[in-house]
């Protein structure tokens, strides 16, 4: 017997079930097949991936600092440029501090087993994206879930655990499974009425909505933590925490992992430095995002596909399973139209979707191109999902 038989056996049955993944290496948006290419899955949603003032900062950074980076936050000690893009973007969400993150999953988990231990009860909205849920329960708290965006059922769990001493409610504030979005000024009212603590997860906001484009969750009172991924509102890389002097100090007091942990290098740093300068500006570029996502999403519903209840520019095709979601996306990309595909486990049983993210390279011939191809799939019974 082979000693890899174990191996090559897994990944037949993966093949079997369908559940066989593998990375696709896939053009820029801008290299278009034929001129026909069509990305809904990018995360670049203000198109500052190559936007020439963020290569020219980015440069600039390798230059000034080199195009690698120190070990760690003290040693030989917090580099400028760190520390300038952390106050800047502090500033910019409105909190008192901000600390950087090369990973947005090992930044969850870092945050929470640091704020929660087996004392601490967390209350976590049952859509909100798995590495949260993970890190949640992986910080040791115990966990309830409450159904999406039901508050009064959070109120009355949030009651039953009063006498925790240390509460948290944990949500996304733009649900990246159905574009839905927290009702964040109720979230924060009942966490000052119960005593509980807020961390919210804002990484699918930031670019496209909110005060100075900065999320939902920016500049608003009951939010203590703020929680950014770069990844999805820039295109660059790492993700972010905002939040007050007291936090801020406390995890870094208490989790010497992130005391330690290698600094985002100075060209990442750069290309997020050069994106906050240009976000708040980007208001036109933000309505027309709000403006094509109205259109499809209007153009779906008018079709009768099923999309939902959400309002921002993720817009889910819903899907009466994951076998029929798939073969969407593999007819879609045929036509050289790009989406995310979201089957479980990523979301809840029953909820296997296309997700098509509207960002301000798309056109309005994108959008009718699209719908038309999905259109088109109506002639074909195999893939009607009505």
């Amino acid at each position: 017997m082979s000693k890899y038989n174990h191996y090559q056996s897994a990944l037949e049955k993966k093949r079997e079930q369908k559940e066989y993944r593998q990375l696709r290496c896939m053009a820029a948006l801008e290299e278009k097949v034929d001129d026909q290419r069509i990305n809904f899955a990018s995360n670049d949603l203000l198109g500052l991936v190559q936007h020439p003032y963020v290569k020219k900062v980015t440069i600039k950074y390798v230059l000034e600092w080199g195009a690698g980076t120190t070990p760690s936050h003290i040693v030989p000690k917090h580099l400028e440029c760190h520390r300038s893009v952390e106050e800047k973007l502090a500033d910019l969400v409105g909190k008192e501090g901000a600390l950087l993150f090369p990973s947005a999953y090992n930044a969850h988990q870092r945050i929470l087993s640091t704020l929660m231990n087996s004392q601490s009860v967390v209350f976590i909205d049952r859509y909100c994206n798995q590495e949260l849920i993970q890190a949640a329960i992986g910080s040791g708290a115990k966990v309830f879930r409450f159904e999406h965006r039901n508050l009064e059922e959070l109120e009355a769990l949030l009651e039953k655990g009063k006498n925790a001493h240390n509460k948290w409610i944990v949500t996304e504030s733009l649900f990246g499974i159905n574009g839905e979005v927290a009702n964040l000024k109720k979230i924060g009212e009942i966490a000052e009425e119960m005593g509980a603590l807020t961390y919210v997860d804002d990484s699918y906001a930031v670019g496209a909505m909110g005060k100075h484009g900065m999320g939902i969750a920016s500049h608003r009172k009951g939010i203590d933590i703020v929680f950014g991924s770069f990844g999805k509102q820039s295109g660059t890389f790492g993700a972010f925490l905002a939040t007050s002097h007291l936090f801020r100090q406390y995890l870094l007091a208490f989790n010497t992992e992130l005391v330690e942990t290698t600094m985002l290098p100075p060209a990442v740093l750069g290309a997020i430095s050069a994106s906050l300068d240009l976000i708040p500006d980007m208001t036109v570029e933000r309505q027309k995002i709000e403006m094509l996502s109205h259109t499809l999403r209007e153009t779906f519903i008018c079709s009768h596909w099923d999309v939902g209840t959400g309002t921002s520019h993720i817009i889910p095709l819903i899907c009466s399973n994951e076998n029929e979601c798939q073969k969407l996306s593999n007819a879609l990309l045929k036509r050289n139209i790009l989406a995310r595909t979201l089957r479980p486990p990523v979301v809840p049983q029953g909820l296997s979707s296309l997700s098509f993210t509207i960002n301000a390279l798309h056109s309005h011939e994108d959008i009718s191109l699209l719908a038309e191809a999905l259109q088109s799939f109506r002639k074909e019974p195999n893939l009607s999902t009505v």
